[in-house]
């Protein structure tokens, strides 16, 4: 039977979190759709076991691909030459699906896919919604407190309508959680992200865009991110430490919206718009990772001229800015500089 739907699990060093990911995918009733992939990253733990032992269990739903370590990237680069479903998702190691929600997603992608035929009713891309899941260190991930970080996609969104991607690209701003992708659109544009670096969910989620022509949008909240794990590249600390990556995938972004809007890859107008705000949103992370060092002349030097060469060479970036602090950084020429520091510190306290 011809999988609907590849599920990547890229997985380093994750055996305590590995099983209630896969235990939430391998449903019963959703098998003969469904293949599981999980890259075993160069696990230096029981990962790579632990995930064979799930593959005799459930045998040709979970695959198993064990390669030598090159980063979360690699693992979803790894999935997408290997995948045989029609559409693609990734679910990383330590999160899970919902139940309900994952099938309801199959669902929609079936229906699609059988609707008379047509390629017409087949979404490039689906979008559903995710929750924030606060570990509260309890291990019992059922009873975590959840938070949406988005309602809804847009204001008047038509849930199972397949809309044409420019028609809404200006209200759009769609995470990697909450993404499923046609696999043929990945692997016939040869969509390959960096490897051996953190930060990358950028890549993923804006270099298949100049090639979708449409999107659909499913009611169900799927996709449960895990927050609040020590270690994970999102803790501000960790973002510190990480400045290099982070500085590496801004410059790969930024290539591609050149690429993009010279046209040497072929880029509507309306996809261009989407794809600087999404960047405009990198950049505002970039400053923030630089009002969390210590506060310092030198900082401020390196926040100011990192802000006026975007405006000089990416102006169209710059001006797709929609964070509230940076414009107001703008607006004081960087007078509120200390003050910002200090606030951004007391709210990554509260988190």
């Amino acid at each position: 039977m011809e999988k609907i739907l590849t599920v990547t699990v890229p997985a380093y060093n994750a055996e305590s979190y590995l099983g209630y990911c896969l235990d939430s995918l391998c449903l019963p009733d959703l098998l003969d759709k469904l293949e599981i992939i999980v890259v075993d990253d160069g696990s230096q733990d029981l990962t790579g076991q632990l995930a064979d032992q799930y593959m005799l269990r459930f045998p040709g739903t979970v695959r198993v691909i064990h390669k030598k370590n090159g980063g979360h990237g690699s693992g979803i680069n790894c999935g997408i030459q290997a995948a045989q479903g029609r559409y693609f998702k990734i679910v990383d190691a330590d999160d899970w699906v919902d139940a309900q929600g994952f099938r309801n997603l199959i669902c929609f992608l079936e229906r699609s896919l059988n609707s008379s035929g047509s390629s017409k009713n087949v979404s490039d891309l689906i979008v559903s919604g995710f929750y924030w899941a606060f570990d509260d260190g309890s291990g019992q991930e059922e009873n975590f407190r959840r938070k949406p970080e988005i309602k809804e996609p847009f204001p008047g969104v038509v849930y199972n309508q397949v809309y044409r991607f420019d028609q809404i690209a200006s209200k759009l701003y769609v995470k990697m959680h909450a993404l499923t992708i046609r696999t043929e659109l990945l692997q016939s544009h040869m969509v390959r992200i960096d490897e051996n670096c953190f930060y990358v969910d950028m890549e993923y989620i804006l270099f298949p865009i100049p090639y979708a022509e449409t999107i659909a949008f499913i009611r169900d909240f799927v996709y449960q991110y895990r927050i609040g794990r020590q270690g994970q590249s999102v803790d501000p600390n960790r973002m510190i430490r990480l400045q290099a990556d982070y500085d590496r995938v801004l410059k790969a972004l930024f290539a591609f919206y050149e690429q993009c809007s010279s046209g040497e890859i072929p880029c509507s107008h309306e996809k261009c718009g989407y794809i600087a705000r999404i960047i405009a949103r990198a950049a505002a992370g970039k400053i923030k990772i630089l009002l969390s060092l210590p506060i310092r002349r030198a900082v401020k030097d390196r926040l100011i001229s990192f802000d006026k060469g975007l405006k000089k060479h990416y102006p169209c970036i710059y001006k797709a800015n929609c964070s509230k602090g940076v414009t107001l950084l703008r607006l004081s020429a960087y007078h509120l500089y200390t003050p910002a520091c200090w606030l951004l510190r007391i709210k990554n306290r509260r988190k």
